[in-house]
């Protein structure tokens, strides 16, 4: 093959494999308001345009490298292998591109956002990877997917080398025409989505903001600067800004002062993955919910976040969590732990994931001795679950009476894939295999939500086992029990399965039920938050210091009651008040602010939220801070 006939092979290659590039894009142009004349045009320009931006490293590539290895090996006996070569290239440079979009739109779909930090940190992390729960059988499919791919492009390839060196016409000049009209229309749709969006921005025009979001490594084009360089008047916009990861820890505020208790009770912490609140019921856990009567049962409370690393950082350390970056850094262990093991606490915690991801074994437990920290993940979660608690019951049962304990409990089952044996089926209808490469969630999000369902109701018979135990030894007039998630879990509700994609309540709200020998049991229906749980403790551990000190929280037994919350994840903050929730981007790209009602409903009336929350958002941007130096 020419040097002449293998360019014109190569373009004919890509100009087809755009194609294929545009059909894993789809997914992105179909969540298009196409009512909206405005939006529609702006996301199918950027759908054509990116198209093309996502194929240019392979092009770019492959086609330096064939310009080279033209020029090298000219007429020569090596040019059949330059040919193969620089074919091979295409191959795997357009296969690895069309496998990301892939991924990437498969991410998408499931957790309602791209690639991004959040990703990278799960697939680098020891025990990211399992603590998604995929299956072998979706790692099978996903394997196939993948080899159909490169397949396909392989013999895409092939068939184009036969087309060309059977020497058909190609008229002179005719390509670079088609070159300069699709150069012209190329910039003309770029040019037009890039001034749509700047001005959008300029506006706070939420549609084209929202669409944007949509397409995997769009890059905003602003004209604030611009505009009030020019004069222009351009509207305040409210933004909680905050540097995280490059901010110094002042940790705690002043040295504590402790009056440790006489007697000092027991600590039994019990967290599950994505319990979300309303999951805490007769039915469905039946034995946490009768021993809730004996205890406080807390209906209006938040996570810290989203996810995992967020809603555990902000019940240990009392602080909202994002900062989490800073304190993961600094590897600074939460108070509360250096306090209970100041007080000479016996520590044993239990997980059926990782300690290691999130990285909780540099953060909350930085200082506990490894051999305190046990893990057991083998097998399904409802297994490792059933494991760990026997583990810890033998802990209880071995420990030294006569010093205080305190023991953890990360469980596993109510985690997507949700896991449970037969025996505490309650919902008799479920997806019997969740594959998250075949499964529907359209069709499949009912038979889905009863797998966690009856996931939840496996829990509820390990909390069980602890509950019997304090009861059998009477150990309940001395020890705090502490039950509740880390975060919630949508099953579509909002538009998300599971978690890490919105604020909304079913993602964000989790259970709490607090049990404090000597206190009077009772439902408690105010706002309460994950980061008001280290001052109760700490409170019970003769702590003097007020909670600001260590804290952005407020002891649950006093009287002080909650006006607003804030959650956090990867790179936004969420306010909440018993009215409103409005969500921030604290790094990363700008996008729009988001306004809803508490219970998620769009807000026509914008500045009756700025009027009535505008003084909690001025503390807001105070305590984000507090803790930096």
């Amino acid at each position: 093959m020419t040097y002449r006939d293998r360019s014109r092979l190569l373009d004919l290659y890509f100009s087809l494999t755009y194609f294929v590039t545009l059909a894993f894009c789809s997914s992105f142009l179909q969540k298009t308001d196409f009512h909206n004349v405005k939006t529609a045009f702006f996301s199918l320009a950027v759908f054509l345009t990116y198209g093309f931006i996502y194929l240019l490293p392979a092009y770019v590539s492959t086609r330096f490298f064939h310009y080279l290895t033209g020029k090298t090996f000219g007429r020569n006996e090596k040019k059949q292998l330059s040919s193969v070569l620089t074919h091979g290239l295409a191959i795997a440079t357009t296969s690895l591109t069309i496998i990301l979009l892939y991924a990437d739109r498969t991410i998408y779909n499931l957790l309602g956002f791209h690639f991004n930090g959040f990703v990278w940190n799960l697939l680098t992390t020891p025990g990211g990877i399992e603590s998604m729960g995929t299956s072998d059988a979706a790692f099978l499919t996903y394997a196939l997917i993948i080899g159909g791919i490169i397949c396909t492009l392989s013999l895409l390839l092939w068939l184009l080398h036969a087309f060309v060196t059977r020497g058909l016409p190609h008229p002179p000049g005719k390509q670079q025409k088609v070159y300069l009209y699709f150069a012209v229309i190329f910039l003309m749709l770029t040019c037009g989505e890039r001034i749509t969006y700047g001005v959008s921005h300029l506006q706070g025009y939420s549609p084209i903001l929202v669409t944007a979001n949509y397409y995997p490594l769009y890059l905003p084009l602003t004209f604030r600067g611009l505009a009030q360089k020019m004069g222009i008047d351009v509207a305040r916009k409210d933004n909680l800004s905050i540097d995280v990861r490059s901010s110094s820890l002042n940790y705690p505020l002043h040295p504590l002062q402790v009056a440790p208790p006489a007697k000092p009770l027991n600590i039994i912490w019990l967290v599950a993955e994505s319990l979300r609140w309303n999951m805490l019921d007769p039915e469905i856990m039946p034995e946490t919910f009768a021993f809730s009567q004996k205890g406080r049962r807390f209906t209006q409370h938040y996570s810290g976040g989203i996810g995992t690393r967020e809603g555990m950082f902000s019940m240990f350390y009392g602080l909202y969590s994002h900062c989490w970056f800073s304190f993961l850094a600094e590897k600074r262990s939460p108070v509360l732990m250096d306090e209970l093991q100041r007080q000479a606490y016996q520590l044993s915690m239990y997980t059926s994931a990782e300690f290691s991801y999130p990285e909780f074994d540099k953060t909350i437990f930085a200082k506990v001795p490894d051999e305190r920290l046990h893990k057991h993940n083998e097998g399904f979660g409802w297994q490792s679950d059933r494991k760990n608690i026997t583990d810890m019951l033998d802990f209880l049962k071995n420990r030294d009476t006569a010093k205080p304990f305190m023991t953890f409990m990360f469980f596993e089952s109510p985690h997507a894939r949700y896991y449970f044996p037969e025996e505490s089926v309650i919902r008799k209808e479920y997806l019997k295999e969740l594959n998250y490469a075949t499964m529907s969630l359209e069709k499949d999000i009912g038979l889905i939500f009863n797998r966690y369902v009856n996931a939840c109701h496996h829990q509820d018979s390990q909390i069980k086992r602890v509950l019997d135990f304090l009861e059998q030894e009477h150990l309940l007039d001395n020890t705090v029990v502490i039950i509740t998630g880390d975060h919630g879990e949508e099953f579509m509700e909002k538009g998300h399965w599971g978690h890490n994609s919105n604020f909304v309540e079913e993602q964000s709200r989790v259970p709490l039920v607090l049990y404090v020998p000597g206190t009077e049991p009772g439902v408690e229906d105010r706002m309460t938050s994950h980061v008001d749980i280290a001052p109760t403790v700490m409170k019970l551990l003769g702590v003097q210091n007020p909670p600001e000190d260590y804290s952005l929280g407020f002891d649950l037994l006093g009287e002080q009651r909650r006006q607003y919350t804030v959650l956090s994840d990867w790179n936004r903050i969420c306010y909440v008040d018993r009215n409103y929730k409005a969500v921030y981007p604290y790094k990363g790209p700008p996008v729009q602010n988001i306004i809803t009602t508490k219970n998620d409903e769009p807000v026509g009336d914008e500045a009756a939220f700025n009027a009535s929350s505008r003084d909690n958002l001025v503390k807001v941007m105070g305590e984000l801070g507090r803790f930096n130096r």
